[in-house]
């Protein structure tokens, strides 16, 4: 390794740190701001509480990756051209694509980073995210209820207690509403004195002991048979009541939302066994169809050809066959018109000793079960169209569920990618700016990271609307940034100055003071 590369290399490890740092630092906070109450009041020690935020600080490595790369290369190369030290790279004869190697090797190393952590470490971390914040509720469930707040941790039931004491077991003034019934036709509502909150040994089970208290149940009236039937309130009193909860509804409602995207829970191999999974769905689906389009579109009557001598010899078959079949409906038609004339000991006399003389067709045979043939038929139809309708929905669900997939797989190595295109962009643009340091290529690395994430946000929403493939949507910010680096890095080749921010900072300077002095 020569003396240079290892000058921008040991350049580079600096920023690339602390922009790395203060990135992940942004990221958490953002997190921790969003989900703040699910952490306050738990009882969490400083510790739990590190343990946490190291493990949710993994899975935002590879997105705060990419505006990592892109700070440390405008910071790098911006320092360099400010110093003049690039140019006297380039009049030595080194051209600004030599001078990137050290940079690229980093922006290598860099999307070799995100792809290990996307299928390795951040599945992984999110898991033991959620199991240490699952067991810190089942060891401390009481913590969650709070004073004069409904809690609803438990499906189907709000818990209200207004006075809790200092040991976390015995409240006050305990209101539960129960309402399990999804019809709302029972009205269920439990209210005590006081009573003790805990859980089970093995932790399975979380306990409200109530005492000296009501149960009040109402039902309903509705229906329409029992329309003037009352049912009136039931109120029991209890000494003692003791209500059991089941802790795998209490942990399943509260922790899953911290990872609302099951793909950020899987690596690309579990990825791609969804995706297969989808797509054998989908062709059960497609080969279930398959007979009925055989027989709708069959191909002695859909030439696929139009331009063959034999292809026009099949149309003037099916004209002909059409022509036939009109005949015929006009023949049954009228057969119908006389046979609905005839009384019915004619019609039975008829279907005991038909005359086959008058006999013109197969159908005449079947005449007088005509409406029982047309049900018949009605029915298969009705059936064979419900059974494709159910098919296609059931494809294009499906699809919408595949393509989620899709865009997750990609999106690993999309996330990646992009690391490499900031370099073009970053590089190029800290020798076009000459400027380093936390100024502007901060603000010119935000500009373009903002762009980035606004085209991921818009591939995700225009993966779920099912526009464009989902591959497409997963590199849109690739698809659009990548000319723009390639600009960039024309534009940098060539010495081009699209904007001097020091020219520019001067002039303006220079006119605020002429209006100052002018005033």
């Amino acid at each position: 390794m020569k003396i240079l590369d290892k000058y921008i290399i040991k350049s580079f490890l600096s920023p690339y740190l602390i922009s790395f740092l203060i990135a992940e630092f942004v990221l958490v906070m953002q997190f921790m701001w969003k989900y703040i109450d699910e952490f306050a009041g738990r009882g969490l020690t400083l510790f739990d509480f590190l343990h946490l935020l190291f493990y949710y600080s993994i899975t935002v490595v590879p997105m705060a990756i990419p505006i990592t790369i892109l700070i440390s290369s405008v910071m790098v190369y911006g320092n360099l051209s400010e110093k003049y030290e690039l140019s006297s790279m380039k009049s030595a004869g080194i051209s600004l694509l030599r001078i990137m190697l050290p940079g690229f090797i980093i922006a290598v190393l860099t999307f070799i980073l995100s792809i290990s952590v996307s299928n390795y470490f951040k599945p992984k971390s999110a898991y033991k995210f959620l199991e240490i914040f699952t067991t810190i509720k089942r060891k401390k469930p009481t913590l969650n209820i709070k004073e004069k707040v409904f809690n609803k941790d438990f499906n189907g039931y709000a818990i209200q207690v207004n006075k809790k004491h200092k040991d976390g077991r015995h409240i006050e003034d305990i209101k539960i509403y129960n309402y399990t019934d999804r019809t709302r036709e029972n009205f269920n509502i439990t209210t005590a004195k006081n009573g003790e909150i805990f859980t089970t040994e093995d932790g399975k089970y979380f306990l409200m002991k109530l005492y000296d208290g009501y149960q009040y149940v109402e039902k309903k009236n509705t229906g329409k048979s029992k329309k003037n039937k009352t049912y009136p309130l039931m109120r029991t009193h209890f000494d003692v009541l003791e209500k059991a909860f089941d802790m795998a509804e209490f942990e399943k409602r509260g922790s899953g939302h911290f990872f609302t995207k099951r793909r950020d829970l899987m690596n690309s191999l579990q990825l791609i066994t969804e995706i297969d999974t989808f797509n054998n769905k989908i062709k059960r689906q497609k080969a279930r169809i398959k007979p009925t389009f055989t027989r709708i579109l069959d191909d002695e009557f859909i030439p696929k050809n139009n331009n063959s001598t034999k292809d026009s010899k099949k149309i003037a078959d099916n004209k002909r066959l059409r022509m036939k079949q009109l005949k015929l409906k006009e023949n049954i038609s009228s057969v119908q018109k006389a046979q609905s004339k005839k009384t019915y000991s004619n019609t039975y006399k008829q279907k005991d000793n038909p005359d086959y003389s008058k006999i013109t067709s197969f159908v005449d045979l079947f005449v007088d079960r005509n409406d029982e043939i047309i049900q018949s038929a009605t029915e298969s139809i009705n059936y064979e169209k419900n059974r494709m309708i159910s098919s296609l929905a059931s494809i294009k669900r499906f699809k919408t569920y595949r393509d989620y997939w899709i865009l997750g797989l990609n999106q690993i190595y999309s996330w990646a990618f992009i690391c490499l295109v900031f370099l073009f962009i970053g590089a190029p643009l800290g020798s076009i700016i000459r400027k380093g340091g936390y100024g502007y290529p901060v603000l010119f690395a935000i500009l373009f990271f903002t762009i980035f994430i606004l085209l991921s946000i818009s591939g995700e929403k225009l993966n779920r609307s099912g526009f464009f493939n989902p591959v497409i949507n997963a590199w849109l910010p690739v698809i659009v940034l990548l000319p723009v680096s390639i600009f960039f890095t024309i534009k940098a080749l060539a010495d081009s100055k699209i904007l001097n921010i020091t020219e520019l900072s001067s002039k303006l300077f220079r006119k605020n003071k002429a209006e100052n002095a002018d005033e």
